[in-house]
């Protein structure tokens, strides 16, 4: 029998275990094979929604425990659609969107090519173009426009949303470097099943020694467009149950591609992370019962989906999962999830957010966990993983983090820690830094007049409490009391690099704050400097300058204008100034995918990158699309310069005769010595650095 007497003090705050039984009237256990005899017609109004964002977790509950709480989220989840049922929903405004917004720690100076922008050095990320120096991969997902819908619709929802393509290809292309230019090799087709429709969205590489690819990993879910998961698109509830799959294609003979295996699990993908031969998968699923009516409107069916409701097991309510097509198995046991100490009868959860992992090499599944949360973000360092998420109103809002402890696949929770504000607008990977074992994150909130306050929080395990993660220190704090932006200004970027950390916010100018953060139990403001526009990502050199994509805004309206790259000197902490700026017009999905940022260290003296753009003139009038390219050179001067490198551009409205781009948002790019390769929708284009003649390409199957 587990000790039921377990609390955790949590910033102060004590949580008592509690002895929590069933609702009454459920009747049965965790182990039941048939309907126990009962009640059928509960009050779901009396039900609640657990908000699990704000409380520490723990693994001791009884399964009994465990089964009512999930039983009562998947009650709840149904009386979402016609009972009266309250549900703490987050409050977002309108333009609060974030996506998947990985950084770089390094740089690519030890290599001849570029690869995939990534966050933590080590730490490979998914994306749906990936080089090996010698073949370009590519997942040729379905993008939708204008001209995909058919044209005798009649606008209902049914007829402007198009189902997903039966097949879905992965590209092969063999690059030629030395002219620029590449050759179609191979293309292996995923064939998929009508009923359970699955997008390829992006791909991994496992490499052999000399770092040529071996296999492919595809990763597909049950999203209906490609595009990457997007944060803010991520609904509090999820709608649907969700299915991802990863497949092994073997690239040893890149001509003749062949599928060696998959795996499938229940649940929608949300993000992935690959650390040596590790594969780490965040998916979230809500339990599902066959001949449940979702949308029950009489008491009749809502019956029914009691008498359903009370006879699942708990194995049946948790995701599962398959290896090449055996036996489904369960994805996380009753031990591997995580609830809130304290569970409350009336209260139940059903969003189950679990994170898997895989072994690339033999797929055998290497340990899991699971949490009942409404999820806002994840950040993974070499070590560890950690889960935020927010909950309370938005005048009160606060962030619990979740850490779990990743070593090569076993995965062990370590502890919760709570802080005031959310994550805002940009991706909570940017939010969250690790050194040293010491996390550091900075969240938004409001203050009691609803203006925004902006804190950086330091956490650390706490020695003398077991389960927790400390806050050891705070900014603005009791010695450094300057706020973090002026009044009304909001945080469009965030960098962590090292003993610095840099945070732009903006309203009508652009202040980048540079804040030390050596000492974790003292950081301070150390400089700040004010320009026009906005900065929405900052890529650092040799921790002497800042490269930042970002927007041109008025300065009398703040309005914003258009693409602006600008060049920041940081060497002088407390004086930090911009070198040069470049504006392109337009619009750029770098500024929210930083995987469509790619760069290479062309030498000692000069670092090279390249950003898709769409450029509109007046805002409105398409003009062209294509891939522009930068450099920064005199590294090794006494003053670096930022400089134009021209663009590759592929498609205009002068060529066309349309009035937008027939392929946008998703633009790739790789660079190889001299050569410039830029994926354009599912068309592989090419052009050398430095001329200006018209590009290679598309090189076509």
């Amino acid at each position: 029998m587990r000790n039921r007497s377990l609390t955790l003090s949590l910033l102060g705050l004590s949580f008592p275990l509690l002895s929590v039984p069933l609702l009454s009237g459920c009747g049965g256990s965790s182990g039941d094979s048939e309907p126990p005899r009962g009640r059928y017609d509960i009050d779901y109004s009396k039900l609640r929604w657990d908000d699990p964002a704000l409380e520490p977790l723990t693994n001791e509950h009884q399964p009994e425990e465990v089964v009512a709480y999930l039983r009562n989220g998947l009650r709840l989840s149904l009386g979402q659609a016609g009972w009266s049922v309250d549900h703490p929903v987050a409050e977002e405004s309108a333009d609060n969107s974030r996506s998947p917004t990985p950084e770089v720690t390094g740089d690519d100076s030890g290599s001849s090519y570029s690869q995939t922008n990534i966050h933590v050095e080590g730490v490979d990320e998914a994306d749906r173009l990936k080089y090996d120096g010698r073949h370009l991969f590519v997942a040729e997902s379905p993008r939708y426009s204008p001209q995909t819908f058919s044209e005798d619709s009649d606008g209902g929802m049914e007829d402007s949303v198009p189902e997903p393509p039966m097949t879905q290809s992965l590209s092969i292309y063999r690059t030629q470097p030395q002219e620029a230019s590449a050759q179609p090799l191979a293309q292996y087709d995923f064939v998929r099943d009508q009923d359970s429709p699955l997008v390829l969205s992006q791909l991994y590489l496992e490499r052999d020694e000399e770092g040529a690819a071996e296999s492919v990993l595809a990763l597909s879910d049950s999203r209906m467009s490609y595009g990457g998961w997007g944060w803010a698109s991520m609904p509090e509830i999820a709608l649907y149950q969700g299915r991802t799959r990863v497949e092994w294609v073997n690239v040893t003979s890149p001509a003749n591609p062949t599928l060696t295996g998959a795996v499938d699990i229940q649940g929608t993908l949300l993000n992935s992370r690959k650390v040596g031969d590790v594969l780490y998968l965040v998916s979230r699923t809500r339990p599902a019962i066959d001949g449940m009516t979702r949308y029950p409107n009489d008491d009749e069916a809502q019956a029914q989906n009691e008498r359903l409701i009370q006879g699942a097991s708990l194995e049946s309510l948790l995701p599962r999962y398959q290896v090449d097509g055996a036996e489904r198995r369960p994805l996380v046991t009753e031990g591997e999830c995580y609830l809130p100490q304290a569970l409350e009868p009336d209260e139940g959860y059903a969003d189950i957010v679990t994170v898997s992992a895989f072994d690339t090499q033999t797929r055998e599944r290497l340990g899991a966990v699971c949490v009942n949360a409404r999820l806002a973000g994840v950040y993974m360092s070499l070590e560890n993983v950690y889960l935020a998420a927010e909950g309370g109103h938005w005048d009160e809002r606060k962030t619990a983090v979740h850490k779990f402890a990743a070593n090569d696949g076993a995965i062990e929770y370590r502890g919760t820690g709570l802080v005031p504000g959310g994550l805002g607008r940009t991706d909570p990977a940017f939010r969250m830094d690790e050194q040293e074992g010491f996390l550091r994150m900075v969240t938004s909130g409001r203050d009691e007049s609803g203006d925004l306050v902006h804190s950086l929080h330091i956490l650390h395990e706490n020695d003398q409490a077991e389960r927790e993660l400390a806050v050891v220190a705070r900014l603005p704090n009791d010695t450094h009391t300057a706020r973090i932006g002026k009044p009304g200004e909001d945080i469009y970027a965030v960098r962590f690099l090292r003993d610095r950390a840099y945070i732009v916010t903006f309203r009508q100018v652009d202040p980048l704050y540079v804040i030390d953060v050596g000492d974790p139990l003292a950081p301070k403001v150390l400089g700040e400097l004010e320009i026009p526009g906005v900065s929405d990502y900052l890529h650092p050199i040799d921790g002497n300058y800042l490269v930042s994509i970002g927007r041109s805004a008025s300065e009398d309206t703040g309005r914003f204008t258009g693409v602006k790259v600008e060049l920041f000197d940081v060497r002088d902490d407390q004086n930090p100034r911009s070198v040069a700026t470049l504006e392109t017009g337009g619009r750029s999905e770098a500024l929210s995918d930083l995987q469509a940022f790619n760069f290479i260290r062309a030498n000692d003296d000069e670092l090279r990158f390249t950003i898709p753009v769409s450029r509109y003139e007046q805002q409105w009038e398409w003009q062209d699309s294509g891939l522009h390219l930068f450099s920064v050179t005199g590294l090794s001067a006494e003053q670096a310069e930022l400089n134009e490198a021209g663009a590759l551009i592929t498609e205009s409205a002068d060529q066309t005769g349309a009035d937008y781009p027939r392929a946008s948002g998703n633009g790739r790019s790789r660079l190889h010595g001299d050569a410039v390769y830029y994926l354009h929708g599912n068309e592989i284009w090419a052009r050398f650095w430095g001329d200006a003649q018209s590009p290679n390409g598309p090189f076509l199957f």
